[in-house]
């Protein structure tokens, strides 16, 4: 009994140390499927030696043994094909071996296995191959289970149904070994499964601990003292480039690899730390590889010591530094090479970590800066916070605020601005640089140049061109008012002389045409005004719906009077133009000029051709000429000539004021001038094409409008409603003769007209009658209140009191509009009487029923 249990045993042990051969064995890890076929061999050689050593109990042909456990977990863990080959195996050997088996031999060893593989089904494996306490209740339940049939039914046993009846204590002794045979195999099987593990973590970790060793560049020895061979690992044969596996390396063999200089340095210094007691150390040696190369190694070494206290062993780590040597000593090179650039340099390379913001550190700053603070590189070093006490301190603040943002965004940043030396001289510095981050260190580096010579250029050229801005200004103005006052003494002369003889004359014929010119020279005059405020784009357009051929059409009859017979006239008129909206005085002007100067670029001899088209701007036309205008519908009237071009030296000067290439005393260079200022008051543009020798095209683009009707101008009502009726009117003007003439002109229309000289006593007198029907009253004037300003105080006690504004100044509108109505009516000096009397009587009329 005893031999039997023994032996059962061992066979069991002997399973378990073949599953862990199975789950130790490199070349089939992860492989579960491989792994189970080995299982179900290992349980079911297992089942056939225990099988071997089984006893025979009495007359029973059954024989007891600890089979059941290793056919049960060849099921259970083998899958079917384990079930499958536990049941051939254990029955092959008792064929050839014992015999024909019996009936209760064969029920078992296709049971046992069965049962396995119905648990496993039932209760699964989530973490094969380990087994859970839940499966073994189940196989152990079964086993007993399937102890009763062989001895109650009569077909699975070859004994008398008396004897078999008998035996329940017999069946019972079975059932025990076999479920005990079920415990001892899971036992064993989960011991070597644990040892597995451990095995293969510590094979892992030996593993990553390897690789990492080789990744990192770090190899280790070990070496016995007294011996002439020393041990080295894979990261040691793999530093010294040696072509051998790890292992014992001779004394012969190793030693020419470190450099002589370095080994008796080496020695020494673990013989003097093992002198003082210490036993554990670092120090860097030189080492030959086999390519002629050196490499730098750090050791870092342990002594052991014997039971005498010597040192026995030596165990060493050795890390590669040749890397970080060989990236330390280009680094050097580097600075070495960037301190003889910035001896060459108009300025000073600095360097700052800005790690901490509050406190920066100055890590390099060039030698060069003695040149432009006063104070050498070590001086700075020492004391960093010169460079702030140096800055202009009303910058320091926004430089440093914008040196920040500069870290945060990354952005480059160029800073000018101003220091005080410690020479005391002012000096201008450039700082050119950026932010960078190394190793979790936030550092600025940036260039700093000496620009004081340049400031003081670019002062002296400021100054310089504003004295030639005002010299230019000066001759401008000279040549303006040069002639205006031409201008304007002509047209004071034809009225001088004509009221001079209407003094004289008494003939009411000859009054009259002596009238007229002096009138028609006003106007010429007030013409004048007004096209000088179009040269400053200040000019008072009225802008009414006109069909731009009807205009060319018209002007074509009187330009031709200003044209020789010699150039050729011709239109080419779209039908079907949009209409526009456009002054038309300051239109005509800008054909007539067009006309002219087409005239005297021909010398007289040529075509003149005036067009008329319909034109889609979009955004491209606007990108590609830059012009300040709105995509939309435009229509063009252009004017060309076949002259001999505009040469390109010349074509960018053309809009400029005074420019011309006219003789003296034949061009003002107002003209264009005035065109274009004019075009851009109507939201339109100029635009000029010119070929050598070809002809030149000027192109004018007015907006296309779609209004039916404008406003209709001022006309004087008949004469029965043209009467001021007694109406009583305020007039505020502060020119003397203009006011006297404007009383008359009132005054014999019937209106009681009460004029002051200023805003401030129009204001008093209103307030002292506020019966007046409306207000009459220039806007720019002596005192507190203006014009509007006069309107505004007014109309907050009588807001519907009706005002006619009068202008000398077209802007002044503008600037003073603040008690400026929609309604109200708006005169450009020099008022002819017509208009002034037809404003009046449209603003009396809306005093009607308000007052």
């Amino acid at each position: 009994m005893f031999a039997f249990i023994l032996e059962s045993l061992t066979s069991l042990l002997l399973a378990g140390v073949l599953v862990y051969v199975v789950f130790t064995w490199a070349r089939i890890k992860n492989r579960e499927r491989l792994q189970q076929i080995l299982l179900a061999i290992i349980f079911s050689v297992t089942a056939v030696s225990l099988d071997v050593v089984a006893m025979q109990l009495g007359s029973y042909s059954a024989h007891l043994d600890f089979a059941a456990g290793p056919l049960v977990f060849a099921g259970y863990l083998g899958g079917p094909v384990g079930a499958v080959i536990a049941g051939l195996c254990t029955a092959l050997f008792r064929f050839l071996m014992v015999g024909p088996p019996s009936n209760t031999d064969v029920f078992m060893n296709i049971t046992m296995p069965a049962l396995g593989l119905v648990v496993s089904y039932l209760i699964p494996l989530p973490d094969w191959p380990k087994v859970r306490k839940s499966a073994i209740v189940a196989l152990i339940s079964g086993c007993v289970l399937l102890h009763f049939p062989p001895y109650f039914l009569p077909t699975l046993v070859d004994q008398p149904q008396d004897t078999v009846a008998n035996g329940f204590w017999t069946m019972l002794g079975f059932a025990i070994i076999s479920c005990l045979s079920i415990l001892i195999t899971w036992q064993t099987l989960k011991y070597a499964l644990r040892y597995a593990d451990n095995t293969n973590q510590t094979a892992d970790l030996a593993n990553r601990l390897d690789l990492v060793m080789r990744a990192s560049g770090v190899g280790m020895f070990v070496y016995k003292v007294g011996e002439t061979a020393l041990y080295y690992d894979a990261g040691m044969i793999a530093m010294l480039g040696l072509n051998r596996k790890p292992g014992m390396i001779q004394q012969s063999e190793w030693r020419p690899l470190v450099h002589p200089d370095d080994m008796n340095r080496v020695r020494e210094e673990m013989n003097t730390s093992w002198a003082r007691g210490q036993y554990m150390g670092n120090t860097d040696y030189r080492a030959f590889r086999p390519d002629g190369t050196i490499q730098y190694i750090r050791l870092s070494w342990l002594a052991e010591l014997d039971a005498n206290g010597g040192v026995n062993r030596i165990t060493g780590i050795n890390s590669d530094l040749t890397d970080i040597r060989e990236a330390r000593q280009k680094e050097r090179d580097s600075r070495n090479r960037i301190a003889s650039v910035a001896e060459k340099l108009p300025g000073v390379i600095i360097e700052y970590d800005v790690t901490e913001w509050e406190n920066p550190q100055l890590l390099y700053i060039s030698p060069k800066c003695v040149e432009i603070w006063g104070y050498t590189d070590a001086e700075l070093y020492d004391n960093p916070v010169l460079l702030a006490q140096m800055h202009d301190p009303k910058d320091l603040t926004t430089f440093l605020k914008a040196s920040r943002k500069s870290c945060e965004t990354g952005e480059p940043l160029s800073w000018r601005y101003m220091i005080k030396a410690r020479d005391g001289q002012t000096r201008w510095l450039d700082h050119h640089g950026g932010s960078s981050t190394e190793d979790g260190r936030l550092y600025v580096k940036a260039i700093v140049l000496d620009v004081t010579r340049e400031v003081e250029l670019q002062r002296r050229m400021e100054e310089e061109r504003e004295i030639a801005r005002r010299a230019q200004k000066n001759e401008s103005i000279g040549q303006l008012t040069g002639g205006v006052a031409h201008d304007f003494n002509n047209l004071l002369a034809v009225i001088l002389g004509n009221l001079e003889l209407l003094r004289e004359d008494e003939d009411p014929v000859a009054q009259k045409e002596m009238i007229d010119a002096a009138i028609t020279a006003t106007l010429r005059g007030a013409d004048l005004t007004k096209n000088m405020l179009a040269f400053a784009r200040q000019a008072p357009l009225n802008p009414v719906r006109l069909d731009l051929n009807n205009v060319v059409r018209e002007a074509k009859n009187w330009t031709a009077r200003a044209l020789p017979e010699s150039v050729v006239v011709e239109t080419s008129l779209l039908a079907g133009l949009w209409p526009i909206k456009a002054d038309r005085s300051s239109l005509e002007s800008a054909l007539l000029n067009l006309t002219l100067n087409a005239r005297d670029a021909m010398n007289g001899h040529g075509s003149l051709t005036i067009e008329t088209a319909n034109v889609r701007i979009d955004n491209a036309y606007v990108v590609d000429r830059k012009e300040d205008l709105a995509p939309g519908r435009y229509v063009m009237l252009a004017v060309s000539d076949t002259g001999p071009g505009i040469p390109d030296d010349v074509i960018g000067s053309i809009f400029e004021p005074f420019f011309t290439t006219k003789a003296p005393g034949l061009g003002s260079g107002l003209g264009l001038s005035m065109t274009e200022g004019f075009m851009k008051q109507s939201n339109g543009t100029v635009q000029v094409y010119t070929e050598r020798g070809q002809g030149t095209t000027f192109k004018l683009y007015f907006p296309a409008t779609t209004a039916e009707t404008d406003q209709p101008a001022l006309t004087l009502p008949p004469q029965s409603q043209a009467a001021g009726n007694g109406k009583t009117l305020l007039l505020a003007e502060d020119e003397d003769a203009v006011r006297v003439t404007m009383v008359l002109i009132l005054e014999r229309e019937g209106y009681q007209v009460t004029a002051t000289a200023s805003g401030d006593e129009a204001f008093a007198t209103f307030q002292a009658n506020p019966t007046f029907d409306l207000l009459l009253t220039d806007i720019v004037m002596p005192g507190t209140l203006q014009g509007t300003g006069l309107a505004k105080a007014l109309r907050e006690r009588w807001p519907d009191l009706p005002v006619v504004f009068m202008s000398g100044y077209a802007s002044e509108a503008t600037v003073h509009g603040n008690g400026l109505r929609p309604e109200d009516i708006r005169l450009m000096k020099p008022v002819q009487r017509t208009d002034l009397l037809a404003a009046v009587a449209k603003a009396a009329s809306m005093a009607k029923g308000k007052r």
